[in-house]
């Protein structure tokens, strides 16, 4: 009994915490603006100490849920509308995110730690806009406890308590799906700190130079998160939904890809701004665009308006609130953008055509168009829907062909990009580094003509592109492991590790674009070159596909925890292993599932997915082979660890005269 009576005080402790967390939001954001015009300059600093508190809050609010969840506290409504009993511990405390409500406690939950974070490093490095900062974060903050305390309360009780919940939804049930939600949001939330710092110099007129060199890391460790939750999502889809793809242009997953777009423009875009004094309004707008898609994402998945694995039906109550709060922010920070953009004018002018700042600002535009296109595919069937009544629904063909030949333009950049010097190019010098890896690149185009069956043209093109990059890379690291080589006269093993050592923020980036090209070459072995069959199998049968023969040896029966189980026993002849599908039935939700099995390799993923019994002893078996999956998850893992690499090299601090003050590139 009194174990009962603290955990139901432990929950209200927590709810309270996160009204009190909200008032504190609320001090936090006021605080700068009550001390301009009360001319009391130190009452700013109240937004300091705010966010310590509203973290030390939020955490007491969302620590009494996971305890809620752990303990199965069914007196919480939300608790008891996606958890039970017979669910593992595990997805108990996944379970938080599993839901509407808990998914925007968990995304101000994340805001609360930046905020803190960025409050801990401005106190030393840039205090006099430290307040500013934090408050900016404060009014999102505010915004997202009025939709989470007035519209989506997660603590609401209800008595008396049910004797056991509705269960996590089964195809959540899954270690993906534990780790890309929480992925997503930190990056979607990450790039609030970027837009607060834009929005701060605009307002305080903060030269650029002192500002733009604070935001790249927060930019990159924001997009590392995004591009981990995104490549996630893919690797969920593939295993999880049984359908042999990964990618199905649900607007649920262009509504992560579209700031991952504009956020990847940005992080480029800001190296020019370092370096260059230019495209200064160029990253303010792509500050501003990156974080307001990060909020259209949450509208287009909260709002119920979409129907989608991902998505959660809710009432138009909430949906009306958020398209509300995003609309205001929009507004106020391109209209703060219109009215004091001027002052953040640009140092330098590109002086050449042909010259890497040129190649960015390319860059930036084929990016944006490439982000404009998606939104205007993901949103034309709800505006024709909500205007007209009328139903229609833009697919992949639509997408793949118009970013196809996109992403094709942007890999040719890629390429040629790093070899191009700032402020104008020697064309004969760049002839010669680009001839070789054009030669590797054509050669690469025609063997994909001469030796593979008849694909669309973007077959040879994609592959020969790829490899014209990777070329390029691999020149471009020997060129200077050589230079070095001479210079130091060292072993080629140290000359290769103090090459990449010595220019970590360089080759962080070019083991980023290296992780782009597997990519490419995944997508374009996985959705050129598939196979697949439909078949019915008994015990005996045997079957082949692309090469790969495989036995149907019969069924087995499991029982779980929280579900039954109907696995398939396949034996794949050319390998002697063994493939294990399943059908899954959740009895409290009497929702059925599938449970792919992939054997993988390097060259080919064979994917097999069981379906219903047919006839007496005959089972429907969906066999995929998918050459060069595997790719797309090693490219990921390729583009985190030069992530990581960037991330690690050393701050440069120079001395401002002009400003007086430290400046950390």
């Amino acid at each position: 009994m009194l174990a009962n009576n603290l955990a139901l005080n432990f929950v209200e402790l927590g709810h309270y915490c996160a009204y009190l967390a909200f008032i504190v939001a609320l001090i936090q954001g006021l605080a700068p603006i009550a001390a301009h015009y009360l001319r009391q300059p130190r009452l700013a600093q109240l937004s300091v100490n705010a966010s310590v508190a509203v973290f030390v809050l939020t955490s007491i609010g969302g620590l009494s849920l996971v305890h809620a969840f752990v303990t199965s506290n069914f007196s919480v409504q939300y608790v008891a509308a996606t958890s039970n009993t017979l669910l593992p511990i595990f997805y108990k405390v996944a379970a938080l995110w599993g839901g509407h409500e808990g998914s925007l406690y968990l995304w101000v939950w994340i805001l609360t730690l930046y905020t803190l974070v960025v409050g801990w490093h401005g106190r030393k490095h840039y205090p006099e806009h430290l307040p500013i900062i934090l408050a900016v974060q404060g009014w999102l903050m505010v915004g997202f406890f009025g939709l989470i305390l007035f519209l989506s309360n997660p603590f609401t009780r209800m008595f008396p308590a049910v004797a056991e919940g509705n269960d996590l939804n089964p195809l959540l049930q899954d270690p993906g799906m534990v780790f890309h939600p929480p992925g997503l949001y930190m990056g979607y939330v990450g790039f609030s700190v970027p837009f607060a710092f834009a929005m701060t110099a605009l307002i305080t007129r903060w030269r650029s130079e002192l500002w733009v060199g604070l935001i790249r890391r927060w930019a990159l460790i924001a997009w590392g998160f995004l591009t981990t939750g995104v490549i996630l999502g893919g690797w969920w889809a593939y295993y999880e939904l049984g359908w042999g793809g990964y990618w199905a242009w649900d607007p649920v997953e262009n509504a992560s890809f579209m700031p991952w777009l504009l956020g990847t423009a940005l992080v480029h875009s800001i190296t020019v701004q370092d370096r260059r004094r230019m495209l200064h309004a160029w990253n303010i707008f792509l500050v501003i665009s990156t974080f307001s898609l990060s909020l259209l994402g949450t509208f287009l998945v909260r709002s119920g308006i979409l129907s989608s694995v991902h998505a959660f039906a809710v009432d138009p109550g909430r949906g009306a609130y958020i398209l509300a709060f995003m609309t205001i922010v929009l507004t106020v920070s391109f209209g703060i953008f219109m009215a004091k953009g001027r002052f953040q004018q640009a140092e330098e002018t590109i002086t050449s055509l042909l010259s890497r700042e040129s190649l960015f600002v390319w860059n930036n535009v084929l990016f944006t168009v490439a982000c404009a296109s998606v939104l205007l595919g993901t949103l034309y069937p709800l505006a024709l829907d909500a205007f007209s009544g009328q139903k229609i629904t833009v697919g992949a063909p639509y997408f793949n062909a118009v970013m196809v030949p996109l992403f094709l333009v942007i890999i040719l950049l890629m390429a040629v990009g790093p070899l191009v010097p700032w402020r104008k190019v020697n064309l004969e010098r760049l002839r010669k580094r680009l001839l070789w890896p054009f030669i590797v690149g054509v050669a690469a185009a025609a063997a994909v003509l001469i030796f593979l069956p008849p694909v669309h043209w973007t077959g040879p093109a994609a592959t020969g592109l790829a490899l014209f990059a990777f070329s390029n890379l691999v020149a471009d690291f020997l060129r200077a492991v050589r230079q070095r080589r001479e210079q130091m006269k060292e072993a080629i093993g140290r000359a290769c590790l103090k090459t990449v050592l010595g220019n970590r923020r360089h080759y962080g980036g070019m083991i980023v674009h290296f992780g782009i090209v597997i990519i490419a070459l995944g997508l374009i072995g996985s959705g050129l070159f598939r196979s697949e069959e439909m078949v019915s199998m008994g015990p005996g049968d045997v079957v082949e596909v692309a090469g790969e023969r495989l036995r149907f040896d019969g069924i087995e029966m499991f029982h779980h925890d929280n579900y039954d189980a109907v696995q398939g026993r396949l034996t794949l002849l050319n390998s002697g292993r063994l493939s294990t599908p399943e059908r899954r039935r959740y009895p409290r939700q009497e929702a059925p599932t599938t449970e792919t099995s992939i054997d993988s390799t390097m060259l080919r993923d064979v994917y097999v997915v069981l379906a219903e019994s047919n006839e007496k002893d005959k089972w429907a078996v969906h066999i995929y082979v998918n050459p060069l999956v595997r790719f797309i998850w090693t490219g990921g893992a390729i583009i985190l660890s030069g992530l990581f690499l960037s991330l690690s090299s050393p701050r440069r601090r120079e001395v401002n005269v002009l400003a007086g003050a430290p400046v950390v590139k």
